[in-house]
């Protein structure tokens, strides 16, 4: 039987249940999204809140359905370019490889910009008055960098542990938030959040409900930890629901306390603020406190820029191990069995687009700017996804119709909602987002396909390396 060599093998058993929920959840960035996707999603849902992410847990429930559904039967560094090179085919399977790793790459460069360049100096100026340097956000940034360079470099038990470690404090935190505000608001609590009303009819419910959604969807990069993980085809499918599980329900409860407490018709002026939840924490649980979420904030954004670094770096070492990528991201550290080259390439690219972003437009545009060309990616490989799936269930007689094509089906539409109102009207920077991952994704197709013309033998490896780890791992060799 054919196998990996241990050199191009990543750490076997290194992730039980617990590491895993860690990951899916810190590259949710619970804190981090409340301060960044519910403040936008509040924009449109305005006093409404609490009812767009009712809506959403629904909507999240059917996204996740993908992952899930391939991780009972596939799993590998891959993630989803395995697992639509296995069961969709290998031109497919790669093309979706790489818009995938596209967007958790953007994520890191999106990630590190808003932390270092928008939320830190925003709530500096906010509550000490103090507006800091034009470039001291970059400092801010190197460093930021560097030190989640080192964790995700040191191998991965470190990360997760991190990861799952800040995650539960995050949960602790939004709790502890918003039972104090709730209990402090006594009978002025009301179900009027969980109707239209204050948003005036359901449309502004439903692009709320969009970002939200948006905002729960990170945990599917959880899928990349297949080759670490143990019992990867039961631990990762748990870690993708019970994640989903735990941040939907806090989310929905978080989303109620900052609306009631904020003002259910003052929410226009809750997204229009730079730090709402620091101000409504501030109200409510004083100064000592709101420091204390603000530290737990950025370390929020600090778990969730050392995920995407993690899931990346997985990706196209997979990739580049079935010789479908540069061969140098193949390497896998002799002690600690992490793809470290691929770890230290990704994070100086990262780090030196970001830089580019916000010297040339800002740190606020290169923000938006990266997240929307991360997003744009994302969507349209979720949907590739989705269509992967049905074709996978089907080549393995195993097809059920409403796991592996209805709610596919209703996930894609919702994604074509969410790009809908995400994308249009293309304002700038939004435009050039768009412009950026389109570029990349046709380069990429033009790519994959003369490389299969050339090569086709070489193409038929897509996804191999990890199906070979995984069936030794299924008859107990590893």
């Amino acid at each position: 039987m054919e196998k990996v060599s241990e050199s191009k093998r990543l750490k076997r058993n290194a992730a039980g249940f617990y590491p895993l929920l860690g990951q899916a959840i810190a590259m949710i960035s619970p804190l981090g999204a409340v301060a960044a996707t519910m403040t936008g999603a509040a924009g449109y849902a305005l006093g409404s809140l609490p009812l767009a992410y009712v809506i959403s847990i629904i909507g999240v429930l059917i996204w996740i359905n993908t992952p899930y559904q391939f991780s009972k039967k596939i799993n590998g560094a891959g993630g989803f370019y395995t697992f639509n090179s296995q069961g969709a085919g290998p031109r497919y399977g790669l093309i979706i490889g790489y818009m995938m790793w596209f967007s958790y790459f953007m994520v890191i460069t999106n990630a590190i910009l808003f932390t270092s360049g928008v939320f830190i100096p925003g709530t500096i100026s906010y509550f000490l008055g103090i507006s800091i340097g034009n470039y001291t956000w970059i400092p801010i940034m190197t460093a930021f960098l560097i030190i989640i360079t080192i964790i995700a470099y040191l191998g991965i038990k470190p990360s997760l542990a991190y990861s799952f470690t800040a995650s539960a404090i995050e949960i602790i935190l939004l709790i502890i938030t918003s039972i104090v505000i709730i209990v402090a608001l006594g009978p002025k609590n009301t179900y009027v959040p969980f109707t239209t009303g204050p948003a005036h009819g359901f449309a502004g419910v439903g692009v709320g409900m969009v970002l939200a959604i948006f905002s729960m969807s990170g945990s599917s990069a959880v899928v990349t930890l297949g080759e670490e993980a143990k019992q990867p085809r039961k631990n990762i499918k748990k870690a993708l629901l019970i994640s989903f599980l735990i941040t939907g329900v806090v989310f929905v409860l978080t989303s109620y306390a900052l609306t009631v407490g904020w003002g259910i018709n003052r929410m226009n002026k809750f997204a229009a603020s730079s730090v709402p939840g620091l101000i409504v924490a501030d109200k409510f649980l004083g100064l000592p406190f709101t420091i204390l979420l603000f530290v737990f904030i950025i370390n929020s954004l600090f778990a969730g820029s050392l995920a995407p670094l993690n899931t990346s770096s997985r990706m196209i070492f997979s990739m580049s191990r079935d010789g479908l990528g540069p061969s140098l991201f193949s390497r896998v550290h002799p002690k600690h069995k992490t793809p470290y080259i691929a770890i230290i390439i990704i994070a100086a690219v990262a780090y030196f687009i970001s830089l580019i972003a916000g010297i040339l437009i800002g740190p606020y545009d290169g923000f938006v700017y990266l997240v929307s060309a991360s997003s744009a990616a994302l969507f349209i490989g979720h949907i590739l996804s989705n269509f992967g799936l049905t074709k996978t269930y089907m080549r393995l007689k195993a097809f059920k119709p409403t796991l592996h094509l209805i709610i596919p089906l209703i996930a894609t539409i919702i994604l074509l909602i969410a790009m809908y109102y995400s994308f249009n009207p293309p304002a700038y920077p939004v435009d050039y987002s768009i412009i950026t991952a389109i570029v990349f994704i046709i380069l990429t197709l033009i790519a994959v396909l003369i490389y299969a013309k050339k090569h086709p033998d070489k193409i038929k490896n897509a996804g191999k390396s990890d199906m070979l780890v995984q069936d030794e791992l299924m008859e107990g060799k590893l």
